[in-house]
């Protein structure tokens, strides 16, 4: 990067706003782009610079940049308006640029004259508690006056800025770093595009969508009483015919609502909420209806939504709800499907995992599993429609930084292109010919960036067995929903993709305590309707003495996964209560191994020299550890070290993860310690080659054998389930 890359980034921004949004420009921004460019060199350096900085406020003496002329800058900026000494407006903002010590200072050197005023302990009083205080007790001018003024500055265009770097990325949260990082390659563009065509088709549309982002922004970090302030400008809002503005005027209005809600203003969150036709808004005006024992209105409402629902979601709530409170059923919907799901026995080290316990509890008995989830379907749709959501001609995208099209976003797909949808729906009637219309793809646009495919092996064989063994015309429904309503209908899907003897089925997978989302029974209920077989599962815990269980230990160059190396790997594998299988090699680390840890392991470089390296062992290893329980004494240590040099080969670790240090406290409190070589003594488990990793993986392999001994022992005699069959419930 330049000197001046900082520069660059800023006026390559402003260049692209230019060319693309001039229909999108006010006077006050046409205006601002003259004043930059009649800027010298070095006051546009540090405006740039000081654009780059958080916040509006600046003390001088922190703007230090060697490249640029400061007070020859600085003046130049006071005189085309672009900065001014802070106001009593910013009183509160130069506050929060003080430390703590200095707020204290001020409220010592200013008490309060008044002393029926309420005093704080300025020793223990939290720093916007004291900055609270200063405001209320003190005048701006006493704080800062002239003299200390001016040692501070305020950015006068920030909303101009703010709203040029809207109109390029479409969102609040990104700013110029975005460039930075593309220009040290943290950050891939849309290489596959060379031109972009407007965000936003009219300065109605740009304003109001920046007017709501900047909206949503603010509800979210409301503080405590604030919200009347919120709900008092409501009227202001825009109100333009464009869907995206629809979308986010509706977002907003629901979440001011609940803001209100939380307030217990249910009056103006009811004010709110009326202006709004949509879920969840709807939902919200129901239940405080009810609540409010207005229950003709309500149930009114709930016929309305019924026969005319804006999304699935609503119809299923307005059901679910009337049936509940109006025609006295005991359970909903929701509710219902848990409790009559059937138990799937799980052994308890997948705790932390529950859907990749359950995966490796399928495959064991001989079923083709995967966790899939949402991924599977949005990356079938990008497949499947790559050529409309990505293609130079018909994509909809803005920015090279942009790889959600907007038709995506503001639910125009399916209209813009449904023709060729159709088509692409008719292709599937033939999996074969599908398959080969996905695979070419694949091949094609393989390690293209964008924000649906994601180029996984793995799942593009779920993927595929998907297309395959789909029900006739089922693939299509489900797709449909997603091209007419991408944003609302891409979550929710089953966790799991289950082939057993060619027939596919979905799972969701439930652990003690799990509700099902109205979104997640959206996407059953409409997977049933297509043709698919879906189920839920209730994960039961329990002690499963098949499971397969991977103990390894390594021995390596240092303890920080960054930068330190392999220089041993031991692995022994162990299921139904003995060591089936062992691994090992020695790995050269491409660096010299410390002479402490030669000492404490006997491993030299010369007897690394000739030993693969960790590339060359991988696929090997990677296969040993197949579906198990990772085991390691400390798994926290090896799981990490292992892990990142998998990254580094492409292969991602993923599995439960078992610690035999955190399992010998649980089990066997009260010892001494719980190193290796302490509780191998304790246990009389053999320890011959201490710090060597195989002798170590074989001890702590003994280790959890007594673990599971006691785990075992420690069950009802009918809580062990070998099968990973669902079971009914009692």
């Amino acid at each position: 990067m330049t000197d001046r890359y900082y520069l660059d980034h800023f006026e390559e921004m402003l260049g692209f706003v230019a060319a693309r949004y001039d229909h999108a420009l006010d006077p006050r921004h046409r205006d601002f782009l003259a004043s930059y460019r009649s800027l010298s060199l070095h006051a546009r350096c540090l405006y740039v610079r000081i654009v780059n900085r958080r916040g509006r406020l600046f003390h001088r003496d922190h703007l230090r940049y060697p490249e640029i002329a400061m007070e020859a800058a600085l003046s130049e900026l006071f005189d085309h308006g672009f900065l001014a000494p802070p106001a009593p407006g910013d009183f509160e903002g130069l506050l929060s640029l003080m430390p703590r010590t200095g707020l204290v200072e001020i409220l010592r050197r200013f008490p309060a004259e008044d002393p029926g005023r309420e005093k704080i302990r300025l020793s223990s009083a939290r720093k916007q508690e004291l900055i609270a205080h200063v405001l209320d007790t003190v005048s701006f001018e006493a704080v800062f006056p002239d003299e200390q003024r001016n040692r501070y500055l305020a950015q006068q265009r920030d909303e101009e800025v703010s709203y040029l770097l809207y109109l390029y990325f479409g969102s609040l949260h990104r700013d110029l770093t975005t460039f930075a990082l593309r220009d040290l390659g943290r950050v891939r563009t849309a290489s596959f595009r060379s031109d972009f065509q407007a965000r936003f088709r009219s300065g109605d549309v740009a304003r109001a969508c920046f007017h709501y982002s900047r909206c949503l922004d603010e509800i979210e970090a409301c503080g405590p009483g604030k919200a009347v302030a919120l709900h008092a400008g409501i009227d202001t809002w825009p109100i333009v015919d464009d869907p995206e503005v629809a979308t986010m005027r509706h977002r907003a209005l629901a979440r001011l609502g609940r803001l209100l809600e939380r307030e217990s203003l249910t009056a103006e969150a009811l004010d709110v909420y009326a202006r709004s036709d949509q879920y969840p808004a709807t939902e919200r005006t129901v239940r405080l209806l009810f609540a409010a024992d207005r229950r003709e209105e309500a149930e009114t409402m709930l016929r309305r939504l019924i026969d005319d629902p804006s999304c699935d979601a609503e119809l299923l709530f307005a059901e679910d709800f009337l049936e509940r409170k109006f025609h006295k059923k005991k359970q909903g919907r929701l509710t219902a499907l848990l409790r009559s799901a059937p138990f799937l026995c799980l052994d308890e080290s997948g705790r932390d995992r529950p859907e990749a316990s359950a995966v490796a509890r399928l495959r064991r008995d001989g079923a083709e599993a995967a966790h899939v989830e949402n991924r599977i379907w949005t990356q079938l749709f990008g497949l499947l429609f790559w050529d409309l959501l990505f293609g130079p001609e018909l994509a909809s995208l803005h920015d090279p930084f942009d790889f959600t099209p907007r038709d995506l976003a503001n639910g125009t797909f399916f209209d813009r292109h449904a023709e060729t949808i159709r088509e692409r729906f008719a292709l599937l009637d033939d999996p074969a010919a599908a398959l080969a219309f996905i695979d070419t793809v694949w091949e094609t646009q393989q390690t293209t960036p964008n924000s649906l495919v994601a180029w996984d092996d793995r799942l593009q064989a779920s993927t595929r067995s998907l297309v395959a063994l789909a029900p006739g015309g089922a693939i299509a429904i489900v797709l449909e929903a997603l091209a007419r309503d991408f944003r609302h209908q891409r979550s929710g899907f089953p966790d799991l993709i289950v082939i057993e003897k060619d027939q596919l089925r979905f799972l969701e997978i439930k652990t003690e305590g799990d509700q099902i989302r109205r979104q997640q029974l959206v996407q059953i209920e409409r997977l049933k309707r297509a043709g698919f077989e879906v189920g839920v599962a209730n994960v039961r815990w329990t002690v499963d003495p098949g499971q397969e269980y991977v103990v390894v230990d390594l021995e390596t160059t240092g303890s920080d996964p960054a930068t330190q190396r392999i220089t041993e790997i031991g692995a022994v594998k162990v299921r139904d209560g003995r060591i089936v299988a062992e691994w090992s090699s020695l790995v050269r680390p491409g660096r010299r191994i410390p002479s402490f840890i030669v000492q404490l392991t006997g491993i030299t470089d010369e007897m690394v020299a000739n030993a693969p390296d960790f590339a060359a062992i991988a696929d090997e290893l990677y296969d040993f550890l197949g579906d198990a329980v990772f085991v390691a004494h400390r798994a926290k240590f090896d799981h990490g070290i292992l892990k990142a040099e998998f990254e580094r080969v492409g292969k991602r670790l993923a599995g439960p993860v078992l610690c035999t240090v955190v399992e010998t406290k649980r089990h066997f409190p009260g010892l001494k310690s719980y190193g290796l070589h302490a509780l191998s003594t304790h246990f009389g488990i053999p320890l011959e080659s201490h710090h060597r990793a195989l002798c170590d993986a074989r001890a702590t392999a003994a280790l959890l054998l007594k673990i599971q001994e006691k785990r075992l022992s420690a069950l009802p005699p009918d809580s062990t389930n070998s099968s990973g069959s669902t079971q009914k419930r009692d």
